[in-house]
């Protein structure tokens, strides 16, 4: 191992090799084999050699100058040599440490292609989750017999862009059938009579948003126990009345919430905001499916069409979009040259075939949806139009405004156009923020600056009148099954149930 004699010579009892004492024992407690063969080897392998002790006479060469250089250069020589076997395991270990850095580098990346690809496969799950329940009966099919929408029909063809001529036949055969059903239908037997609702009174309160103002509200049309709500505070609040508990609190935007409403169909919320955008949620995950980014502007309105199929969002960009559900894009914005002003609200017809739009500057807009023309214009109040909603019985809409709520008739408004005048103008309490028909169409609720009336369509008489149902303006109403109870929203944060 040195190179010279022993001097306390060992030997290996299995190789014969004779060592220096020290070097060996040394050796073998670190590295437990034999330096030469390799083989283990242990210090009870070891045995001494017994010999004459001898002086180490001085080599011949170091007697003089050129012996004394001849050694210098063995001794460089043999340096150099061990240099170049270092700087080659110095070459292998780097060589080494790069191969295992690239497997690292690979590993990680595979590791976050798999995240990703894990992420994406939660988000279609969702997706086709939400896709499949559009299988489920149309907005109105349960009581009306429309044929359900499949994921077979010629939809599966259109490439999603436009209003195609698959859409438009779609949208004509609902509304063919809806129009049908609704001469056909009757006025529920169990519709709550007028002298039940002049006696509703406020029966529970709910502080649903605990920050900010309610703004806008909903209530699901199959389960009545279900609200939503959106406030100022940037959150859509999905309530149910009979456990009293919120279902979910999602953060849904990052500026106020102006608009929501439940699927009738599937488990799915929209919700429109001030920050220009668009969404759908699932209500019973309360996770976001689809986001919408085509406007421009504060979006304040998202009707639902009567297919389930597709929504209509309108913005103060002045433009009206309408998405396709099932696709989860945006299938056309409208715009038009000769409209200054953006949309306040927005409501579908309950057959579909119309669009009614109301804008910040009095007017109301009725659109074909199949061409997307305006077909009609008329101011409906002398300052912004805060909600328009159209009645199921498919002739009136209701609007509400800063001098109250009127009920116009379809029918006379598209003879008269510009020059329409309103069937009735209840002033309420001086100020129209939503009105909505009950389902039988003989209702209308209006929520005003404090107050809540109810008002029979066909007599036009003050059924109910809560002068101060809110201590802050009421920014939401809708009527329960039959009329049964009304539930309103408001800016005071409470949600609340009016019944008998």
């Amino acid at each position: 191992m040195s190179g010279e004699a022993p001097r306390e010579a060992r030997m290996s009892i299995k190789s014969g090799l004779v060592f220096e004492r020290s070097l060996i024992e040394n050796y073998i407690q670190d590295h437990g084999t034999c330096p030469i063969t390799g083989e283990p080897l242990s210090m009870e392998d070891i045995m001494e050699v017994k010999g004459n002790c001898y002086v180490k006479g001085r080599p011949v060469k170091s007697t003089s100058i050129p012996g004394m250089l001849s050694i210098f250069q063995e001794e460089w020589e043999q340096t150099v040599r061990e240099c170049v076997v270092l700087r080659k395991l110095l070459e292998q270990t780097r060589q080494e440490l790069s191969h295992t850095l690239y497997q690292h580098d690979a590993a990680c990346r595979v590791i976050s292609r798999l995240m990703k690809e894990r992420d994406e496969a939660r988000e279609a799950l969702v997706k086709a989750s939400a896709k499949g329940e559009f299988s489920l009966p149309s907005a109105g099919a349960a009581s009306n017999g429309v044929k359900p929408t499949s994921g077979n029909d010629s939809m599966e063809l259109d490439d999603g862009e436009g209003i195609s001529e698959a859409v438009k036949a779609k949208m004509t055969e609902v509304s063919t059938t809806l129009s049908k059903n609704r001469k056909k239908r009757e006025v529920s037997a169990t519709l709550t009579p007028e002298d039940q609702i002049s006696k509703f009174t406020e029966k529970k309160a709910f502080p649903v948003h605990m920050a900010n103002a309610i703004l806008c509200l909903d209530l699901h049309p199959n389960r009545e126990n279900l609200t939503v709500t959106g406030g100022a505070d940037n959150k859509v609040v999905i309530f149910d009345q009979k456990t009293e508990q919120a279902v979910h609190k999602i953060a849904a935007h990052s500026k106020k919430v102006t608009c929501v409403q439940f699927h009738p169909a599937a488990e799915l919320v929209f919700s429109a905001s001030a920050d220009k955008t668009v969404k759908v949620w699932s209500s019973t995950s309360g996770e976001n499916v689809y986001t919408f980014k085509e406007h421009q502007g504060e979006v304040t309105g998202v009707t639902l069409h009567a297919t389930g199929d597709f929504i209509v969002s309108a913005s103060h960009d002045k433009t009206w979009a309408l998405h396709d559900l099932a696709l989860g894009k945006c299938r056309k914005i409208v715009s038009e040259a000769s409209i200054t002003s953006g949309y306040s609200a927005a409501s579908f017809h309950p057959d579909g075939l119309i669009l009614g739009t109301a804008t910040v500057d009095k007017l109301v807009r009725v659109w074909d949806v199949k061409t997307q023309q305006n077909v009609v214009t008329f101011a409906a109040h002398p300052g912004e139009v805060n909600s328009i909603n159209f009645s199921e019985n498919g002739y009136y809409v209701c609007t509400a405004g800063g001098d109250g709520f009127k009920i116009w008739d379809l029918r006379k408004v598209a003879k008269m156009s510009g020059q329409a005048v309103a069937v009735k103008h209840f002033s309420g309490d001086g100020e129209g923020n939503d009105a909505v028909f009950d389902y039988s169409g003989l209702y209308l609720a209006c929520a005003g600056a404090t107050s809540l009336q109810v008002y029979h369509t066909k007599s036009l008489n003050e059924v109910l009148s809560v002068p101060k149902a809110h201590s802050k303006s009421v920014s939401g109403v809708r009527f329960g099954p039959d009329a049964k109870f009304v539930v309103t929203a408001s800016k005071d944060r409470q949600l609340k149930i009016f019944s008998s």
